[in-house]
C-alpha cells in the first residue's frame, strides 16, 4: 500500500470514529441513557445545522437567540430551512431569517406565536395569508415561497426576505416625506393593491406599519397579509380585522369593506407620510367614528393632494380604484400632480 493510500485509509477511519461518536451522542446522554425523543431531535437538528455551516463555508457561531423567541437558532424547519435569527415579532406572529439548507439562500419565515397557534381562527388566517402570497405576483408584494409544517404543528410561511425599515419607523425617525417621495409611494402601493384586488382579494390592513421601504419609497413593499380575505366577504368568527385607526367609514358602519376600504386606508397612509406623523383616527369603533368627522388636512397641494382627498371620501363608490390612482399619477408631470411651482415638468417614472 502506498503512503498516500495509507494516509487516506487512516483519515477515513478517523472520520468514521467521529461519526460513530456523533451518532452515539445524539442517541444517548452523558450517562449512557437513551435521550427522550424531543431532546434527541434537538441534538440532531443542532448537528445537522453545524454540518450545514461547514458545507456553506460558515463555521461562525449563530446569532444569540432573543429571550422570548419560540425558535432557537439552528432549528431545522421541515428538514429544509435552518433558523438563523428572529427579525420581527408582533402580537400574533414571529418572523425569522432562515436559510435553505441546499440552495444556501436566505428567506423570511413567519410563524404564529405558540400561545396564538392554538386559536383555530388565527391558524386559519395564517394559511389564508400563505395562499394569498403564493398566488400574487407583483414587485411591491413579497413572494410567498412555501407553506411548511414545523415539528410542533405550527405552519410556517416562507417568503422573500426584505431589507429595510417600515414606513412607520422612517416617519418616527425622520419626519415627513417630500411630496415627490409621497407620489412614488402612492404609485408603488397602488400597483400592489391593483394586483391584490384583481385577484379578488382585500388586504384589510394597509398602514405605515405594514409597508417596508426597501431602498426608499420607490421600493415600498406591502407586507402582512394576515387578515386578507375575499372581496365582499367578512372573515368568519371575526367581528373586525385590521386596525380601527385605518378603517373606512363603511367598515365602521358594520360592513365588511371591499377594495375601496383598502384605498381609504391608502389615503390615510399617504396623508401620514406627507405630514410626518400618523393620522390618529381612533383605537376603537367609537373613537374612530368620531374622528372621521374631522379628518386632518393631508398637507399636499396640486393633483396629488386632490387624489388623497378623493381617496378619503366617505362614499366608497366615490373613491378612485387602484388602477385609477395609477392612471392619475401617470399624467400631468411634476408641476401638475405636486402643485409645486418652479420645478421642471416631466412624466413620473412608471
Amino acid at each position: 500500500m502506498t503512503r498516500e493510500a495509507e494516509a487516506a485509509r487512516r483519515e477515513s477511519l478517523r472520520v468514521q470514529v467521529r461519526l460513530d461518536a456523533l451518532v452515539a451522542a445524539i442517541g444517548r446522554d452523558g450517562d449512557g441513557q437513551p435521550r427522550p425523543e424531543a431532546e434527541r431531535r434537538i441534538v440532531l437538528d443542532a448537528a445537522r445545522a453545524a454540518l450545514d455551516r461547514l458545507g456553506d463555508g460558515d463555521a461562525s457561531a449563530p446569532p444569540p437567540a432573543a429571550p422570548d423567541a419560540s425558535l432557537l437558532p439552528e432549528t431545522i424547519i421541515a428538514n429544509t430551512y435552518t433558523v438563523r435569527e428572529r427579525i420581527g415579532r408582533g402580537g400574533l406572529a414571529e418572523v425569522y431569517r432562515v436559510r435553505h439548507r441546499d440552495l444556501r439562500s436566505d428567506h423570511a419565515a413567519k410563524i404564529l406565536r405558540p400561545e396564538r397557534a392554538r386559536d383555530p381562527v388565527l391558524a386559519r388566517l395564517h394559511v389564508s395569508e400563505a395562499r394569498a402570497l403564493t398566488g400574487l405576483t407583483h414587485p411591491a408584494i413579497p413572494r410567498g415561497r412555501d407553506l411548511l409544517r414545523h415539528g410542533d404543528g405550527r405552519s410556517v410561511i416562507v417568503m422573500d426576505l426584505l431589507h429595510g425599515e417600515t414606513l412607520a419607523q422612517v416617519l418616527h425617525a425622520s419626519g415627513a416625506l417630500a411630496p415627490a417621495a409621497v407620489a412614488a409611494l402612492a404609485r408603488r402601493l397602488a400597483g400592489a393593491l391593483a394586483a391584490v384586488h384583481a385577484a379578488g382579494l382585500v388586504h384589510g390592513d394597509v398602514s405605515p406599519e405594514n409597508v417596508m421601504l426597501c431602498g426608499g419609497p420607490e421600493g415600498a413593499t406591502l407586507i402582512d397579509f394576515g387578515v386578507v380575505r375575499r372581496a365582499g366577504e367578512a372573515l368568519p368568527d371575526v367581528e373586525f380585522a385590521g386596525k380601527w385607526s385605518v378603517a373606512a367609514p363603511e367598515q365602521l358602519a358594520g360592513r365588511p369593506g371591499g377594495p375601496p376600504a383598502d384605498l381609504y386606508a391608502l389615503g390615510l397612509l399617504l396623508a401620514a407620510a406627507a405630514r410626518g406623523e400618523r393620522v390618529g383616527l381612533g383605537r376603537d369603533r367609537d373613537n374612530a367614528l368620531a374622528a372621521r368627522a374631522r379628518l386632518p388636512d393631508p398637507g399636499l397641494g396640486g393633483r396629488l393632494g386632490k387624489l388623497v382627498r378623493d381617496l378619503l371620501r366617505d362614499d366608497p363608490d366615490a373613491r378612485p380604484d387602484a388602477q385609477a390612482v395609477l392612471d392619475r399619477l401617470a399624467g400631468g408631470g411634476v408641476f401638475g400632480w405636486l402643485g409645486r411651482p418652479g420645478q421642471a415638468r416631466r412624466r413620473p417614472e412608471g
